[in-house]
Protein backbone atom coordinates (compact mmCIF):
# COMPACT_ATOMS: atom_id res chain seq x y z
CA UNK A 1 0.00 0.00 0.00
CA UNK A 2 3.20 2.06 1.08
CA UNK A 3 4.83 1.74 -2.38
CA UNK A 4 1.10 2.75 -4.08
CA UNK A 5 0.85 5.62 -2.16
CA UNK A 6 4.50 7.08 -2.98
CA UNK A 7 4.21 6.15 -6.47
CA UNK A 8 1.14 8.56 -6.85
CA UNK A 9 2.32 11.48 -4.84
CA UNK A 10 5.90 10.84 -6.97
CA UNK A 11 3.53 11.21 -10.11
CA UNK A 12 1.96 14.44 -8.84
CA UNK A 13 -1.75 12.69 -8.60
CA UNK A 14 -1.86 13.24 -4.78
CA UNK A 15 -0.29 15.99 -2.24
CA UNK A 16 -0.15 16.43 1.38
CA UNK A 17 -2.81 18.70 3.08
CA UNK A 18 -2.06 20.94 5.50
CA UNK A 19 -2.45 18.26 7.94
CA UNK A 20 -0.13 15.64 6.44
CA UNK A 21 -2.96 14.02 5.35
CA UNK A 22 -2.89 12.83 1.02
CA UNK A 23 -5.95 14.93 -0.95
CA UNK A 24 -6.03 13.64 -4.68
CA UNK A 25 -4.72 16.29 -7.03
CA UNK A 26 -8.68 16.74 -9.19
CA UNK A 27 -6.41 17.84 -11.78
CA UNK A 28 -4.86 14.44 -13.14
CA UNK A 29 -8.45 12.61 -12.87
CA UNK A 30 -10.92 12.97 -15.39
CA UNK A 31 -14.53 14.20 -13.55
CA UNK A 32 -17.19 12.27 -11.95
CA UNK A 33 -20.21 12.36 -14.16
CA UNK A 34 -23.20 14.41 -12.30
CA UNK A 35 -25.57 12.04 -10.88
CA UNK A 36 -28.69 11.57 -12.80
CA UNK A 37 -31.83 12.00 -11.08
CA UNK A 38 -34.17 8.72 -11.39
CA UNK A 39 -36.99 9.07 -12.92
CA UNK A 40 -39.88 7.42 -11.04
CA UNK A 41 -41.06 3.95 -12.45
CA UNK A 42 -44.98 4.89 -12.41
CA UNK A 43 -46.97 8.08 -12.29
CA UNK A 44 -49.61 7.93 -9.78
CA UNK A 45 -53.00 9.28 -11.23
CA UNK A 46 -56.06 10.39 -9.43
CA UNK A 47 -59.81 9.99 -10.66
CA UNK A 48 -59.27 7.93 -13.27
CA UNK A 49 -62.39 5.60 -13.50
CA UNK A 50 -62.61 2.05 -12.49
CA UNK A 51 -63.53 -0.72 -15.01
CA UNK A 52 -66.58 -2.25 -14.47
CA UNK A 53 -64.31 -5.23 -13.80
CA UNK A 54 -62.94 -4.28 -10.79
CA UNK A 55 -65.52 -2.52 -9.10
CA UNK A 56 -67.21 -6.10 -9.22
CA UNK A 57 -64.57 -7.51 -7.93
CA UNK A 58 -66.61 -9.18 -4.62
CA UNK A 59 -69.05 -10.44 -7.20
CA UNK A 60 -68.37 -14.28 -7.12
CA UNK A 61 -68.09 -13.75 -3.15
CA UNK A 62 -71.86 -15.28 -2.11
CA UNK A 63 -71.27 -17.96 -3.92
CA UNK A 64 -72.18 -21.47 -2.02
CA UNK A 65 -68.86 -23.23 -2.13
CA UNK A 66 -67.76 -23.77 1.27
CA UNK A 67 -71.74 -25.21 1.88
CA UNK A 68 -71.73 -27.86 -1.26
CA UNK A 69 -71.71 -31.71 -1.00
CA UNK A 70 -70.62 -33.55 -3.75
CA UNK A 71 -73.42 -34.21 -6.25
CA UNK A 72 -74.71 -30.45 -5.55
CA UNK A 73 -75.06 -27.37 -8.14
CA UNK A 74 -76.22 -23.85 -8.57
CA UNK A 75 -77.18 -21.84 -10.91
CA UNK A 76 -75.85 -18.51 -12.05
CA UNK A 77 -77.95 -17.04 -14.44
CA UNK A 78 -76.64 -13.23 -15.09
CA UNK A 79 -73.85 -14.43 -17.52
CA UNK A 80 -73.95 -11.21 -20.38
CA UNK A 81 -70.69 -11.80 -21.74
CA UNK A 82 -67.45 -13.89 -22.18
CA UNK A 83 -65.80 -11.95 -19.20
CA UNK A 84 -68.56 -13.04 -17.01
CA UNK A 85 -67.94 -16.39 -17.87
CA UNK A 86 -64.57 -16.25 -17.63
CA UNK A 87 -64.88 -14.52 -14.42
CA UNK A 88 -66.63 -17.49 -12.87
CA UNK A 89 -64.46 -19.85 -13.87
CA UNK A 90 -61.94 -18.36 -12.54
CA UNK A 91 -63.49 -18.47 -9.01
CA UNK A 92 -64.24 -22.00 -9.39
CA UNK A 93 -60.32 -22.59 -10.13
CA UNK A 94 -59.44 -21.11 -7.08
CA UNK A 95 -61.46 -22.86 -5.11
CA UNK A 96 -60.33 -25.57 -6.54
CA UNK A 97 -56.42 -24.51 -6.11
CA UNK A 98 -57.48 -24.87 -2.07
CA UNK A 99 -56.18 -27.90 -0.16
CA UNK A 100 -59.28 -28.66 0.96
CA UNK A 101 -60.10 -31.75 -1.68
CA UNK A 102 -63.12 -30.55 -3.35
CA UNK A 103 -63.22 -29.87 -7.04
CA UNK A 104 -65.72 -27.87 -8.79
CA UNK A 105 -66.91 -27.66 -12.72
CA UNK A 106 -68.36 -25.30 -14.43
CA UNK A 107 -70.41 -26.05 -17.42
CA UNK A 108 -72.92 -24.18 -19.73
CA UNK A 109 -76.15 -24.01 -18.41
CA UNK A 110 -78.64 -25.78 -21.37
CA UNK A 111 -82.16 -25.19 -19.41
CA UNK A 112 -81.36 -21.11 -19.43
CA UNK A 113 -80.05 -18.61 -21.63
CA UNK A 114 -77.22 -16.56 -20.22
CA UNK A 115 -76.51 -18.90 -17.39
CA UNK A 116 -73.67 -21.57 -16.20
CA UNK A 117 -74.38 -24.12 -13.61
CA UNK A 118 -71.81 -25.16 -10.94
CA UNK A 119 -71.19 -28.67 -9.82
CA UNK A 120 -69.22 -29.86 -7.01
CA UNK A 121 -67.86 -33.33 -8.17
CA UNK A 122 -65.45 -33.90 -5.50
Amino acid sequence: MNDYVIDLHEKGLISLDTNGDYIMNNDHFPPQPEPVEEKPAFKIEKGIPMPASLRHKDRWTHLPFDKMEVGDSFVVDDMHSKEDETSLRGRATRENNRDDGKFFSVVKNPDLANSMRVFRIQ
